[in-house]
């Protein structure tokens, strides 16, 4: 099947999370034997140089096209209207250049409510079906921006086939929204996250990672544990992986608490540590206040973590008896009992059976699989109504 995806752009060295799960999907269809071609069009102010122009480049058998384009934020005096009518036409420059090399796709399948009106025009243009797979957090809100809730519902119910990668995200769409046709399929796990066993003794460990801005809560996190730290082992500690906004507030929240010696904000780290650090840790916590899905629950779950999230949209279809608790929003005494529940019952968790369970359920070959049996069947029921 040759499968064109319209996505934002490809992560670089420099910028390893940008379309990173957009790039994980290309690469899991392509292991599956797909012919996936990648589109992107990248007009971003950014601090490292780079030379403008079209980027074409083969990455593990995904054939990337990126124009990079001087940043918009310098066409600050160009009308809005305008600006996207220029947008527009460079990624049908993209995609038309795709086409000269790779040939006219059996299917398009764009990431993101913005880049599925591009999906649209080429789809209409060239008699194509379109995908559009949703996982923008500004769509799980309770009241979607205007200008954005009109967006969608003048594309939504215009594409073939659209996804969300949540049933609470699916529910909120479809709420506000007059559109039934809507598959759930998760975000997919790298490959990286694996467990190991590890039998060293060592402090009870709290992992938790995520941006450190107000909604993760991170905050909340920190007060559950200095209230009830009398109740855990005395020798414990809270690693809290991740870089942003709140890093010097949490700092002070954890020496006015005086709980340095038990809490450590570790700033951003590779893939590779966040595996040691997640291998070596005994539960996962994050209170986040909204998860259109969290994947970084699946990656904890992946090592083997029994997992503490509150229900809060996405952690809803990951969190089982099996593999952890999920509690009320923004609830701390929840929280307190959930972590001191795991912490004293840690063996009735099964960290090798965790793993399994989430490896089963969103491993890349798992997802790559529901992802072609949608895009067939789309395909077949397009050139069935022509």
């Amino acid at each position: 099947m040759k499968i064109f995806i319209i996505a934002r752009g490809y992560p670089s060295d420099q910028e390893p999370t940008w379309g990173c799960f957009e790039k994980d999907q290309a690469e899991a269809l392509a292991k599956l034997g797909h012919h996936v071609t990648y589109l992107g069009v990248d007009t971003r102010f950014r601090k490292h140089r780079r030379s403008l122009g079209m980027k074409h480049n083969i990455i593990n058998n995904v054939s990337i096209y990126i124009l990079e384009f001087i940043p918009f934020a310098l066409l600050f005096f160009i009308p809005k209207r305008l600006k996207e009518k220029f947008y527009t036409y460079l990624y049908y420059k993209v995609f038309k250049q795709a086409i000269k090399q790779e040939g006219v796709p059996d299917v398009l399948y764009a990431h993101y409510l913005g880049y599925m009106k591009y999906a649209l025009l080429f789809s209409k243009k060239y008699n194509i079906p379109a995908i559009g797979l949703e996982h923008w957090s500004k769509l799980a809100a309770k009241r979607i921006q205007p200008d954005m809730l009109s967006l969608a519902q003048q594309i939504y119910p215009q594409l073939n086939q659209l996804i969300t990668v949540s049933n609470f995200l699916k529910n909120n769409i479809q709420r506000n929204i007059d559109v039934n046709n809507i598959q759930v399929v998760p975000n997919l796990l790298g490959d990286e996250f694996t467990y190991q066993s590890n039998n060293t003794k060592h402090p009870l460990t709290i992992v938790s990672a995520g941006r450190l801005v107000p909604s993760k809560r991170f905050d909340l996190l920190i007060d559950a544990v200095h209230q009830i730290q009398t109740s855990l082992p005395k020798e414990w500690k809270l690693l809290i992986i991740g870089g942003g906004d709140m890093k010097t507030a949490l700092q002070e929240q954890i020496n006015t608490l005086h709980l340095q010696e038990h809490i450590q904000l570790l700033g951003q780290q590779t893939k590779t540590e966040i595996v040691r650090l997640f291998q070596q840790s005994d539960i996962f916590a994050l209170p986040s206040q909204m998860e259109t899905f969290g994947v970084v629950y699946i990656e904890a779950l992946a090592c083997g973590l029994p997992i503490i999230a509150t229900n809060c949209g996405g952690p809803s279809d990951i969190i089982t008896k099996a593999n952890g608790i999920l509690i009320p929003n923004e609830d701390i005494e929840a929280l307190k009992e959930a972590i001191l529940h795991i912490s004293n019952n840690l063996k009735d968790y099964n960290r090798e059976a965790i793993a399994k369970d989430c490896q089963a359920r969103f491993a890349p070959e798992v997802i790559a699989k529901r992802l072609t049996t949608i895009f067939e069947e789309t395909i077949k029921t397009h050139k069935e109504q022509q």
